[in-house]
């Protein structure tokens, strides 16, 4: 899909923020003004983008914030985390040899560490050297923080093509964040469930969280068998808009990415 508004001007294109997420299959592109309008919004094939997307990627835009997947995630608490033994933690990534990025998230009291796809990072940052890569995780549970309640469970699912991340707070408490590759409804069930299995969680969940790209994911529906309440997460802030354009992209949960920069 491609949309352009009619506001869109080359000439304030220092003004212009640009929000990507990129996998392996497609790439999604939002160009916002400094007002909260959307000017443009791209989907297309990473491996065939259109002209319109060249296009827009080849713009020189100041303010650029990149997702890409992450791979090999590991959260240490902040008590036992130590500056000095980076290296050691990094010895238990799938790839050691590999570079590993860090962040910091205070409201879990917790550093992740986290690495990217060699190709997917060195592609994005030859297009946008000044971009900041924000991973995604982060983004899911900022937005996950106010919903969180000091009693419960809440379960976050997070819908990709072909990926669910899955998180956990019992009581308030963060217990786990994965990724699992999920083809079926059944896929979905069994990882679920399992999760509830390792938690010693009974029935269902007091909520869950689900943010998605595709708001008509089949997947959306399954949802209420694990949770007393389904709740999705948009972006707090939903874009203006100067034409009618399919539900979800105005309040997409990815627009808030550049908060995470903060």
């Amino acid at each position: 899909m491609i949309y352009t508004s009619s506001q869109f001007h080359l000439q304030y294109i220092a003004k212009y923020q640009l929000i990507v997420q990129a996998n392996f299959n497609h790439d999604i592109l939002y160009v916002v003004d400094s007002e909260g309008q959307l000017l443009v919004y791209m989907k297309y094939e990473s491996n065939s983008p259109s002209e319109e997307a060249l296009k827009i990627l080849s713009l020189p835009f100041q303010k650029v914030y990149v997702s890409i997947p992450h791979n090999n995630l590991t959260f240490i608490p902040n008590d036992l985390y130590d500056m000095e033994d980076v290296e050691k933690y990094q010895d238990f990534m799938e790839h050691p040899g590999r570079k590993a990025e860090s962040v910091s998230l205070d409201f879990l009291q917790a550093q992740a560490f986290y690495q990217y796809d060699v190709l997917l990072e060195q592609r994005w940052r030859s297009l946008f050297p000044q971009a900041q890569f924000i991973p995604e995780f982060k983004l899911n549970l900022m937005q996950a923080r106010p919903h969180i309640p000091l009693q419960g469970e809440v379960l976050g699912v997070v819908f990709h093509e072909q990926v669910v991340d899955l998180f956990l707070f019992i009581n308030g408490q963060f217990k786990l964040y994965n990724s699992f590759e999920v083809y079926s409804e059944e896929d979905l069930s069994y990882y679920v469930l399992h999760l509830f299995q390792v938690f010693g969680i009974d029935g269902k969940v007091s909520k869950v969280l689900y943010s998605s790209m595709n708001a008509e994911s089949p997947y959306i529906g399954k949802l209420a068998e694990y949770g007393h309440q389904v709740k999705g997460i948009r972006s707090q802030q939903a874009l203006s808009l100067l034409d009618e354009l399919p539900s979800g992209l105005a309040d997409s949960y990815l627009l808030e990415l550049p908060k995470c920069a903060l």
